[in-house]
């Protein structure tokens, strides 16, 4: 009886399992299947919003731009949306989820802009306009600067010429023998006194200290060919003589150099002022009911500004490094001169 009892038991467990699952079964064939396109039919139809927009230039004439490529990013999910502007700056994108959206404006020839994050709500409109401006070519840039960029230009290209030249004319009246070599050669040529020696010591290294040099030591050879006793203040003249043509070469257009450091900010200043008077005058007529284009006014005033800035501040620098290379040169020369002079003049009174 107990095993009878518990097989009937046993098939009992099994007929309700089976009943189970066939019940379950019938549930999931009576219930409807929604598949994945459906399924984003229907989100699009319930969280389905808009955004639009006007895209126009800076100018005060607000010109639709045409072309212009809207990217509307849904910061939540990154997925992008792409749309154009139409001939009259329009744009609008339908069907979109709810959402933080940010929109980036691209266009050739236009500085990108990109747009404050906006919240969309289900079903919501958003109308988000925007203004580009066109980027700068060459002579569109120039001429926001009106007529001070002419003067601007002329110190510009007489900034340039000098340093350039002035460079080129330190570079070769470099010593081709290094100043301690070259004083040293000098001062073993006359220990032997060999006058000569020392002359072609000075040729061959050139710049402005050998040619000094070589004018003392010129005028030295020249009273001992001719026998005769000279004095030290001789000498000196000689170097001074040739100091005279060395020097104003190596300080020749540094004043001109000078000149433009100081009058271009002075220039850039005065287109500064004009543009500011224009803009001022513009108000006092007009009004301020355009704040960014009157700080497009302002901010091409200060380009001039900053032009003159530019031209002189690289002037200035360069007419301070030339300045000291020249006082480096009038030392050098006073000093060594002087030390040749006494070499000559002692060895005048051993002999």
């Amino acid at each position: 009886m107990i095993r009878l009892s518990l097989i009937l038991m046993l098939v009992a467990c099994m007929f309700m399992s089976v009943g189970i699952v066939m019940a379950q079964d019938e549930e999931a064939a009576d219930t409807p299947s929604v598949d994945a396109a459906d399924a984003q039919e229907t989100d699009t139809v319930d969280g389905g919003a808009t955004i639009s927009g006007e895209v126009v230039d800076t100018t005060g004439d607000r010109n639709p731009i045409e072309g212009v490529t809207v990217t509307i990013l849904n910061t939540g999910t990154n997925q992008t949306f792409d749309v154009k502007t139409d001939e009259d700056g329009r744009y609008e994108k339908t069907g979109l989820p709810a959402g933080r959206y940010t929109m980036t404006y691209a266009k050739e020839g236009y500085g990108n802009r990109v747009g404050r994050s906006k919240v969309l709500s289900p079903g919501g409109e958003l109308n988000i306009p925007m203004k580009m401006s066109q980027k700068d070519t060459i002579v569109s840039f120039f001429k926001k600067f009106g007529f001070v960029f002419y003067p601007l230009a002329i110190c510009s290209i007489v900034a340039l010429t000098f340093i350039i030249e002035r460079l080129f004319t330190f570079v070769r009246s470099r010593s081709r023998i290094g100043t301690e070599q070259f004083i040293a050669s000098i001062a073993d040529s006359l220990r032997k006194e060999n006058i000569m020696e020392a002359v072609s010591t000075c040729e061959e290294a050139g710049g402005p200290l050998a040619n000094v040099l070589k004018a003392g030591l010129l005028r030295y050879s020249q009273a001992q060919i001719e026998e005769r006793d000279i004095t030290k203040e001789e000498i000196q003249e000689a170097i001074e003589e040739a100091s005279l043509l060395e020097i104003p070469e190596l300080e020749r257009n540094l004043p001109v150099l000078g000149t433009v450091a100081v009058v271009s900010p002075l220039f850039g200043l005065l287109g500064t002022v004009t543009g500011m008077i224009t803009a001022f005058t513009t108000i006092a007529l007009e009004g301020t009911g355009d704040p960014q284009q009157l700080a497009g006014g302002i901010s091409q005033a200060l380009l001039t500004t900053a032009g003159g800035l530019t031209i002189a501040i690289p002037c200035l620098i360069f007419f301070q490094l030339f300045d000291s290379w020249v006082n480096r040169h009038m030392v050098e020369i006073s000093q060594v001169s002087t030390e040749i002079v006494n070499q000559l003049i002692v060895g005048e009174a051993n002999a």
